[in-house]
């Protein structure tokens, strides 16, 4: 059951990619679905309704590894493969799970005005400070996906260019 990860900093287009590649008529699950905010013992929370970037700031955005498991073979069962599309805090803890990873790589003006952009999938409730902290991660986070065997895709290009980009690597 071959999963693969499209991964990628906040602006970097992975809701967009689920968008496009379902449109294909793959199998892409927006990993939003089943991630979830834990506190500092790792246990789920629920996000008040007027959650501010302090308390954001204070929990972490997480995967469930039975959870992101069973839809991946739920999913998989289905079509034979699975692209698992989005990021969460602990997502170095179930590389294993993806055959392939692969970043959706942004550069900070493209960030920078993806965040500013009123979206569907996009977090309307991201502050200056929850913004900042997305914006000095970027770097951080591509180098440490890349050091770690995903391959990088340029996601400043048009979403079927990059679906393209990533089909032409399997």
């Amino acid at each position: 059951m071959p999963a693969y990860l499209i991964t990628g900093n906040p602006g970097s287009g992975k809701s967009a990619m689920a968008v496009e590649l379902r449109r294909r008529g793959l199998i892409a699950l927006d990993t939003d679905e089943l991630a979830f905010w834990a506190n500092d013992a790792g246990m789920p929370v629920d996000q008040p309704a007027d959650a501010d970037d302090r308390w954001r700031l204070a929990h972490r955005w997480v995967w469930c590894r039975d959870r992101i498991e069973q839809a991946i073979a739920q999913l998989a069962g289905e079509a034979g493969r699975v692209f698992c599309c989005g990021i969460a805090q602990n997502q170095t803890e179930m590389l294993d799970l993806f055959e392939q990873v692969f970043l959706l790589a942004i550069d900070e003006d493209t960030q920078l005005a993806r965040l500013a952009r009123p979206s569907q999938t996009a977090s309307p409730d991201r502050a200056a400070a929850i913004k900042k902290q997305i914006t000095d991660g970027r770097l951080a986070f591509q180098s440490q996906m890349r050091a770690l065997g995903a391959i990088p895709l340029d996601a400043t290009a048009p979403p079927h260019l990059i679906a393209d980009s990533l089909l032409g690597h399997l």
